[in-house]
């Protein structure tokens, strides 16, 4: 298959899911595993599962990331920015859509049922997409050990952050107890991370602006950390 079809192929798919990936990150990646892995066999279930840990590394929204990756496998660079174009700008243009109506509308008493009745619905999406990925990620006891270690810490409120490297260093700690040959190839490295802080800036035009390249400067994760980040910036420091 020559490239001009491979980018076609691709500017396809993740236009379709830009415009019918509802639910989050997790929902987008779900979708991305079943397109890829399982019905076009892009690629292995394990190559998929590679790529997803490298999104979690690094700063930004996941499933956007995950898109660029695929299309950078399928067709190198050129493949890279198709992918990500068009998995965006549909979101680009569905927010502002919304936007829009939620500014001039959202505070009517007839839409807020349909806005509470949204939410239960995003959530059993949300579930339903991260149910049969973590069944494919978590393969050994360790790593079930891991994860829910850090689903108890989350729901005590541990900073996401620091829950997320923490379960790398914990993994990478395991895998060198059983690697004793590996353990300064893996650990050395790390010494030279640089480390991000964070503060809190006011609200203003430029400070918004501001506020999201920090955000995304520092957002490791997935986009479900960003609520946290925006509860931090946007509503915890207006309310003080």
């Amino acid at each position: 298959m020559n490239e001009k079809q491979r980018l076609k192929e691709l500017a396809q798919l993740f236009l379709k899911l830009g415009f019918i990936g509802f639910g989050g990150p997790a929902a987008h990646i779900a979708m991305m595993q079943n397109e890829v892995v399982v019905k076009r066999k892009w690629l292995d279930e394990q190559h998929f599962l590679d790529l997803l840990g490298a999104t979690n590394l690094i700063p930004g929204p996941n499933s956007t990331e995950m898109a660029i990756h695929i299309g950078h496998e399928r067709a190198g660079v050129k493949g890279l920015i198709v992918s990500g174009l068009c998995f965006i700008l549909p979101a680009v243009f569905l927010t502002a859509g919304f936007a829009w109506l939620y500014k001039e509308y959202g505070q009517l008493p007839e839409i807020q049922p349909f806005l509470y009745g949204i939410k239960p619905a995003i959530i059993a999406i949300i579930l339903g997409a991260i149910f049969p990925l973590a069944k494919k990620s978590l393969k050994t006891i360790p790593l079930v050990v891991i994860g829910t270690i850090v689903l108890v810490l989350s729901l005590m409120h541990f900073n996401e952050i620091v829950l997320l490297f923490g379960a790398g260093f914990l993994s990478l700690f395991w895998f060198s107890i059983q690697n004793k040959n590996s353990v300064k190839k893996n650990w050395i490295p790390l010494a030279f991370l640089p480390v991000s802080k964070t503060t809190l800036v006011a609200v203003s035009n430029w400070n918004l602006f501001l506020i999201f390249l920090k955000i995304g400067s520092i957002l490791y994760g997935s986009g479900y950390v960003l609520f946290a980040f925006l509860d931090a910036e946007l509503v915890c420091r207006l309310s003080n």
